[in-house]
């Protein structure tokens, strides 16, 4: 998938999602020291994570997303 595809998903997930991927999936912090920083639990956390990870794929599959590219 090219990187401006996955900027445009990125920049439209809602904040909270945003923030989870770019803590755990771009700057590599575990979900635990993740989970620490945002004030919730681990299993929150990951519930948070899951999910965010699910919208992004599902804008990434999105062929309007890609089009505007």
């Amino acid at each position: 998938v090219d990187r401006v595809v996955v900027a445009a998903a990125l920049a439209a997930l809602p904040a909270a999602q945003r923030e989870v991927i770019v803590l755990v999936d771009l700057l590599d912090l575990p979900v635990e020291r993740m989970a620490r920083q945002l004030g919730i639990g681990v299993r929150a956390a990951k519930s948070r994570l899951h999910r965010a990870r699910r919208a992004l794929a599902a804008l990434i599959g999105q062929p309007e997303l890609r089009r505007s590219t």
